[in-house]
């Protein structure tokens, strides 16, 4: 995809920007974040190198751009797919973790880039962007803990932000199990190894429901 080669005014640089990330995100979907460069990305937007770092002055600030971009889009559409579920307590837990499951999966992006966000996206940024991150993490996670409360009944106020964040360590540790090296992959195929292979969508749909029934029962639904 070509960007165009200069940029005028701040609406020339915001597009830009824009087309950026969805190359990057385009380049996800092809190769590990491990074997793309800023190079191969800057070709690919048609730009010098040193524009390219005009724009991101790393790697990693780059992904963390696009995963801000990511989770701020799956936010807003589980906002929406919470807001339609039909009432039901007893249901609630299933029906949320399907919900989160069904639209994490939509994204492979996100899914993509959030196992990388502590151990590798935010180790080369500075503060300014770090706090731009977490701010907008913190806005995000504090308006979806409302609608995950509100989707689960029984859920006492405050602890739907909790929910997210163990949300988050089960989709890296789960993420990371169901995706192993190749020579792994080839051991795991073995029939004997059954019990070890992990299918990421089944068992974060019921790692998360399990969760959620946990955390009910420490705060269970009053009678009547």
């Amino acid at each position: 995809m070509a960007v165009k080669q200069r940029a005028r005014n701040q609406e020339d640089k915001v597009a830009r920007r824009q087309a950026i990330l969805a190359v990057a995100a385009r380049l996800l979907g092809r190769h590990q974040y491990g074997r793309i460069t800023m190079a191969e990305v800057a070709r690919r937007c048609s730009l010098a190198k040193g524009t390219l770092y005009l724009y991101f002055r790393s790697k990693e600030e780059l992904f963390l751009a696009t995963l801000e971009a990511e989770l701020a889009a799956w936010f807003d559409v589980l906002s929406v797919e919470l807001a339609a579920l039909e009432p039901g307590p007893a249901q609630a837990p299933d029906r949320f973790a399907a919900v989160v499951t069904r639209t994490l999966s939509a994204r492979a992006t996100l899914v993509e880039l959030l196992p990388l966000l502590h151990t590798v996206l935010e180790q080369n940024i500075d503060v300014e962007t770090a706090t731009s991150f977490k701010r907008m993490l913190l806005h995000k996670v504090q308006a979806g803990a409302e609608q995950v409360e509100r989707a689960v009944p029984g859920l006492p106020p405050g602890s739907g932000g909790r929910v997210l964040l163990r949300l988050h360590a089960l989709l890296v540790g789960l993420r990371q199990m169901a995706d192993p090296a190749p020579t792994v992959a080839e051991v795991l195929a073995r029939p004997e190894m059954a019990p070890l292979r992990v299918d990421f969508e089944q068992e974060l749909s019921q790692s998360l429901a399990a969760l959620v029934r946990g955390m009910l029962r420490v705060h269970p639904v009053p009678a009547g």
